[in-house]
């Protein structure tokens, strides 16, 4: 009896692990070309400033707007302009093509404290000069898949700033500008100390950005008390 045709097809090798980066000797280290690529837990002990994470954002938009060399659309990011497209022509959109509002240089008051903020270049330079504390709580506990495990104790991604008013570099008309913006209710009478809070992010790190630029722009809004005032010509 004559045995049934078999197709016997060439085995496919598996893939060859990589060895890992610990394991290789000082020389292959010292060899090795190309740029070293950033991986996300190695921030863990050391965070990115505020100033890298923004040029990190630029950068990657201006990728996305630009054409040639610098263009570093990826699959997804066609995708969601394709729904787009198609959000657009079935007219479930803002913006209209005939639309004749200049919206350049639109600002919303959180794009504008975000322009008008001065961040620190590094971890070793200080945003603000003068003492002040920044507060925030800590879910403590064992793992969970709720995003406000301990509800009852407050907000877990909320943030306060404290800082006294005798530390800030204001004269006392600048002082007396600055509490009169702020409100009596967030100044302690007995202390002297002034207490911002921001709970409007699910991020924390988005509150605590939020209060570092409010409390900058107090401080320029009160500087601003010994400014001259512009005479009036009737």
């Amino acid at each position: 009896l004559a045995a049934p045709l078999q197709a016997r097809w060439a085995k496919k090798s598996k893939r060859k692990k990589k060895p890992k980066r610990e394991d290789r000797t000082e020389e292959q280290k010292a060899a090795c070309a190309g740029a070293r690529t950033d991986r996300i837990f190695d921030n863990i002990m050391e965070p990115e400033t505020p100033f890298h994470m923004s040029r990190v954002i630029r950068k990657h938009l201006r990728g996305l707007m630009a054409d040639g060399r610098q263009n570093i659309r990826r699959k997804k990011d066609l995708g969601r302009y394709t729904h787009y497209r198609v959000l657009r022509i079935a007219g479930l959109t803002h913006d209209y093509p005939s639309e004749n509002t200049d919206r350049r240089g639109f600002l919303t008051p959180l794009t504008e404290l975000q322009d008008g903020a001065t961040l620190p270049r590094s971890i070793n330079h200080r945003r603000f000069n003068y003492p002040h504390t920044l507060s925030y709580k800590v879910y403590w506990g064992p793992p969970t898949v709720q995003d406000e495990p301990n509800e009852y104790e407050g907000s877990m991604v909320g943030c306060t700033v404290a800082v006294r008013l005798c530390d800030l570099p204001l004269t006392q008309r600048q002082k007396e500008r600055l509490v009169d913006l702020v409100g009596m209710e967030r100044i302690c009478e007995k202390t002297g100390v002034l207490t911002l809070k921001a709970d409007y992010f699910p991020e924390r790190n988005h509150n605590a950005a939020l209060l570092g630029d409010m409390l900058e722009q107090l401080m320029r809004e009160a500087m601003r008390a010994d400014d001259p005032v512009p005479a009036v010509i009737e």
